[in-house]
Parts: C-alpha cells; structure tokens; sequence
C-alpha cells in the first residue's frame, strides 16, 4: 500500500505578546503577523491543506517568568482554535534558556504537558523528532545529559526510518561562521554541546533534515548528507514560515514568505536600525540574500 503524502507547517519565532499588561521590549507587529499566520491554517487560508503544525520554539516573548506564564496561557487558547494538531518545540523565549529547571518548564507543561520537550511525530514516510535545545550554553550538566540521552533513544526507537529533526537552537552555522556571529551577537549561533551533532552525524542516523529557528534568518546548509534548514520565523524580517510535504520519494521543503503588506524593516536583526549596515559573507553577496537565503535554500527536496 502506497504511503499517503503528509504536509505540515512550521511556525517558529513569532515572539507574541498577546497577555495583557505585557511591558518588555518586543517587535513590532508581532502579534499581528502571528495572528495572521493562525488564521491561514482555517478552511480558504494559504495553510487550509497542512494535515498539521509544528512549531520550531520562540512562540512568545516572555522575559520574565511571569510574562512567560501568561503569554503561554493566551498562546494555548490561539493554538486551541486551529482545526489541526499543533505540536510543540520549546525555545529559548519559552523558558528564558532555563533548560531544566522546574520553574521555567511549569508554564510549557501546563499549555502542552510534560511529554512535549523531547518526542516523535509519526508523518507517514518518515518520523520528525522534537528536541529542547532552547538553554544551549546555558545548560546545566544534568539536563545537556539528559538531552543527550533523549535523543539517543529517540535515534534509534525507529532506526530505519527517515527523520526530521525539529530543534530551537540550529546544530550548524548556517552562514559564515564568523560573520554569524557577529550579526546575531548572541552565543547561540549554533548549539553550543556538540555532543548531538555527534549523534546526527553518526551511520545509520537516518536524519535527513534538521529544522530551527532562533536566528531570526532563513538558511540551509548540507553537512554529512544532512540538510541543515533555518527558518526566520515571523518576528523578524525577513518574517518566513516553512511547509514541508513527505512524500515516499521525498521530503520537499519550500519557505514562504508574509504578505508585504505585513514587513516592517525595523525588525531586521542583521542590518539596521540594530546595525549600521547589513551582512553580507561569500556565498550571500548582498545583504537581502543575507537575511532570506538563496533560492536553493528557500526551495528544495532530500530524496528518501
């Protein structure tokens, strides 16, 4: 019996502010271009054919714990609304890099339940497995033992089927290495414990892409015969979303874009107002590439 295709969006970095009395700094627009991106999931939406919704971590601002609380609270009641499943990716935002620590997950578990920091996703051909990786650098032994470990067994539950691999925080640099993390600014560039990239690259793996977000910047690089996807999310210019279709052939990945009508320039992260100019490095000459990626990183499929 033939595999049926199976397609989902991922929808990461929107960093809402939807609570009420919510005072830290955020972006721009954010709340509209979240709302936005919901409302293509219903019937006669650009999203109305996803079979369901994954999210890559950074949904909501928070700052403080009791921001991250309630943003979490109006965040469960949006996601309630979508007529499909909605599975989870924690970020950084999500627990303010407390990976681990009780306090910080308590708002996460209570929208989602405990079981969805580290899990899989069966998606017909192929099986997508969701990692926290949002306290990279930041992370107690303890907890950088545990990720490990989690994705280890999840590794090698299914070992012979293709996966899809959805993290926060990127395993590679998917720009200049140097560049990257000048125009980021933050550590976390990529994931600090290397130890998981170890277990990507490892034989028999079987992972054939890795999805983040984090970096507020569209990106794909291969490394090892693993491609390696970064989507901007929707906070930030260049304000993307990712729909991906699982095919038995294929995983196909295409990045869209939000209405224009929804950019604003000043969220750029890589570029002004946050710099005085924007980045450029060899393979993305100008600073629009820079930020949105080539075109064979926006559009592409890995054979399965």
């Amino acid at each position: 019996m033939a595999t049926p295709p199976v397609r989902f969006a991922v929808f990461n970095d929107l960093h809402a502010q939807w609570a009420p009395g919510t005072t830290a700094p955020g972006y721009p627009g954010a709340n509209a271009r979240a709302d936005w991106l919901l409302a293509q999931v219903a019937p006669g939406g650009t999203l109305a054919d996803v079979d369901f919704v994954v999210g890559g971590g950074d949904l909501i601002h928070g700052e403080s714990l009791g921001a991250i609380a309630a943003e979490m609270r109006a965040l469960k009641q949006r996601l309630a609304r979508l007529p499909v499943p909605y599975f989870p990716c924690c970020g950084n935002h999500e627990i303010r890099q407390a990976e681990g620590d009780a306090a910080y997950a308590k708002p996460y578990q209570r929208a989602f339940g405990a079981a969805k920091f580290d899990y899989a996703i069966p998606a017909g051909a192929a099986e997508i497995i969701v990692l926290n990786n949002g306290g990279s650098f930041h992370v107690t032994p303890a907890r950088r033992e545990e990720r490990y470990r989690a994705l280890q067994r999840l590794l090698a539950t299914r070992p012979d089927t293709p996966k899809i691999l959805v993290c926060h925080v990127p395993l590679v640099p998917v720009r200049d290495r140097d560049t990257l993390r000048e125009s980021f600014g933050f550590i976390t560039y990529r994931t600090l414990e290397g130890e998981l990239l170890d277990l990507i690259d490892a034989k028999g793996a079987a992972v054939r892409l890795v999805v983040s977000g984090h970096l507020h910047l569209t990106g794909m690089v291969e490394r090892k015969g693993v491609r390696h996807l970064t989507v901007a999310g929707t906070a930030s210019l260049p304000h993307d979303f990712a729909v991906v279709t699982i095919t038995a052939r294929a995983i196909t990945v295409v990045v869209r874009s939000l209405p224009k009508h929804l950019h604003n320039p000043a969220t750029n992260l890589h570029g002004p107002p946050r710099y005085a100019r924007g980045y450029t490095d060899a393979a993305h000459p100008t600073s629009r590439s820079y930020l949105r990626g080539t075109a064979a990183e926006r559009t592409f499929s890995v054979p399965l």
